[in-house]
């Protein structure tokens, strides 16, 4: 694989650009292997030319030679101390502008929502092109990205809530009502009976967001729907707008079957003020989870803290595991971490998890690092933990997640999952910096979009 990076960039003036000049000519004329050759000579004899390294580093790129960038990343990193930021902008920018131009929706659509995120106006043009996609995913994405700087998306968005293609007209409702709030109720309102239950859970989130009193009818209706995420929604919305029988619609939520439904029955019981009627579900209710939030919400730790220890002895260990996650909130800090001290000694790694971030936030590092660093060894747990781990600047947890990026025996989406783990660490790795050069587009889009954002 060879990939061709167009990057424009400077190099400082002086002795430094000279030096740097013959790998720069070499380059241009698309010579990337000479240009490799000509920064490593430079570096011989001149090891702290921050162009130098650029150079070497762009040629590594441009070649697709993924392993030789994270062993220069590496080498450069030493020498300077410090990440370049300008440059892990500079060879993001490209990877995801290659991404804008190529056939597949999946990385264009995945390559817009990066630049919205990190607001990169070097790709605004690009962006805009795309409005004019053949899919309309893309053409939805790529509107709403610059709603509000082109004449043009404002209209093109609003087609695209009348596409045939039900992600794109999610991704219209999603984008305009995150643009333009209140402005878009009546859109929304139509959108939350949308044939497609993606759609309906979208435009129903944003309606309680926004807090339209106008809706209250249609999310009445949406509490019925044969979609439990869209039930769920559409209760937590009616919450937040605080109008209409707010008891009987927590009665109702109550009942459905769904765990979402039900705790967003307990936000429609707090908003109606029903706080006897949350103290009785926290005694009675069978679902601990259930009885938890409902004690929390009628600010009783006392009940809050039979709930937990019912969680804490369920045979289920997602249900323990969620119990730590409660700890803090059901207990308060003290007793919370207490608490999450003595799950260090229940038999699945999971809850043990789950506790070591109680710790973590409580102050016990060290403590939380123990079993961060035993969950290193599980699949199904070693990116959290590294990330948990690396987050900590702990090395271990740093290591960890530089090679995971970069190994070739799992699959694109585990590789694209390691990359997105860094975001969480906060923390650039040779091997982050290597996927840029990845195989797949989906791991060099995914590894450009953290590092765009951990470079700003």
């Amino acid at each position: 694989m060879r990939l061709f990076v167009g990057v424009v960039f400077a190099l400082t003036a002086g002795a430094c650009a000279n030096r740097a000049g013959k790998s720069v000519a070499l380059y241009e004329a698309g010579d990337y292997a000479g240009a490799a050759r000509a920064a490593d000579e430079g570096l011989a004899s001149h090891p702290g030319d921050d162009d130098l390294w650029r150079m070497r580093l762009r040629a590594a790129l441009a070649q697709g030679d993924g392993a030789n960038l994270a062993k220069g990343y590496a080498a450069y990193h030493q020498q300077r101390g410090d990440d370049d930021k300008e440059l892990i902008r500079d060879l993001s920018i490209a990877t995801l502008g290659q991404a804008l131009a190529s056939p597949s929706a999946k990385l264009k659509i995945a390559a817009i929502e990066a630049v919205q995120a990190a607001e990169l106006e070097q790709l605004a043009e690009q962006v805009t092109e795309r409005m004019g996609d053949d899919d309309d995913r893309v053409a939805a994405a790529a509107a709403v990205a610059v709603l509000r700087a082109h004449p043009q998306a404002p209209q093109i968005a609003s087609d695209m809530l009348r596409s045939e293609d039900a992600e794109a007209r999610r991704i219209a409702i999603d984008g305009i009502a995150k643009k333009v709030g209140k402005l878009a109720a009546a859109d929304l309102e139509k959108a939350a009976t949308d044939v497609d239950p993606r759609v309906r859970r979208a435009a129903i989130r944003w309606l309680g967001m926004i807090e339209d009193k106008d809706a209250v009818t249609v999310l009445t209706r949406r509490m019925k729907d044969p979609d439990e995420a869209v039930r769920a929604a559409s209760a937590s919305a009616l919450a937040r707008i605080g109008v209409g029988n707010l008891e009987a619609f927590g009665t109702q939520a109550l009942k459905d079957k769904a765990l979402a439904v039900r705790l967003a029955g307990i936000e429609l019981l707090e908003a109606a003020k029903r706080l006897d009627l949350l103290a009785k579900l926290a005694e009675a209710d069978p679902d601990p989870m259930v009885a938890a939030e409902a004690a929390i919400a009628a600010a009783r730790p006392d009940l809050a803290g039979r709930a937990i220890d019912r969680a804490l002895t369920d045979e289920r260990w997602t249900i323990r595991a969620g119990a730590a996650n409660l700890v803090v909130r059901a207990l308060g800090t003290a007793k919370g971490v207490e608490t999450a001290r003595r799950l260090l000694a229940d038999k699945e790694l999971g809850v043990r998890l789950a506790a070591a971030r109680v710790l973590a936030h409580g102050g016990d590092k060290p403590g939380a690092a123990a079993v961060f660093a035993e969950a290193l060894a599980s699949a199904d747990f070693v990116l959290q933990a590294a990330s948990d781990l690396a987050a900590q600047g702990d090395t271990r947890g740093i290591a960890a997640l530089d090679a995971a990026v970069r190994d070739t025996t799992r699959s694109s989406d585990a590789r694209a999952a390691a990359a997105a783990a860094h975001r969480g660490a906060r923390r650039v790795t040779p091997g982050l910096v290597a996927a840029l050069a990845d195989p797949s587009g989906v791991v060099r889009v995914e590894a450009a979009a953290v590092l765009v954002m951990l470079a700003k």
